[in-house]
């Protein structure tokens, strides 16, 4: 599985790489699948997928999930965020801050999280992001989690 999601977003990053185009606009829907990883005793590559809504061009919100072990529940979380997205410009990169709370299924407790990254778009369509956040556990102990993926506007 892991290698599967490895290979498919190396093949989306591969066939996107065209002349970047630096839109970023209101109404933007977008699936984005990610590699990462969570500072957790089981935890390795955390393959994961989410969808994300900017209402504005500098405020979205988004949901996601990742795999954190591929033991125990299918789905191990589920987490809401919201975005501050601040493009440069007509530049391709856009920065943004992030805040998350969501619910793990594998260690039954909620969860908060504060972070930020950057996008960068290869064209209208496609773009690649990473992120680093820190993530507040209600029952377990707080730990930095990293996400590194594409992303594909529709």
């Amino acid at each position: 599985m892991k290698k599967t999601i490895a290979i498919i977003i190396t093949a989306l990053s591969v066939t996107a790489a065209t002349a970047a185009d630096g839109s970023y606009d209101s109404g933007e829907f977008s699936l984005s699948l990610f590699g990462g990883w969570v500072d957790k005793d089981d935890s390795t590559v955390a393959p994961g997928v989410g969808l994300s809504y900017f209402l504005t061009r500098h405020f979205g919100v988004g949901a996601f999930t990742h795999w954190e072990n591929f033991d125990g529940q299918f789905i191990d979380n589920v987490s809401a965020e919201g975005y501050f997205r601040l493009p440069l410009g007509d530049s391709p990169i856009a920065p943004y801050a992030l805040a998350a709370i969501g619910y793990s299924f594998e260690t039954d407790e909620t969860f908060e999280a504060l972070g930020a990254g950057a996008e960068w778009r290869f064209n209208e369509k496609w773009g690649a992001f990473g992120d680093v956040r820190w993530q507040f556990n209600n029952d377990t102990d707080d730990g930095a989690a990293i996400r590194v993926g594409v992303r594909l506007k529709f």
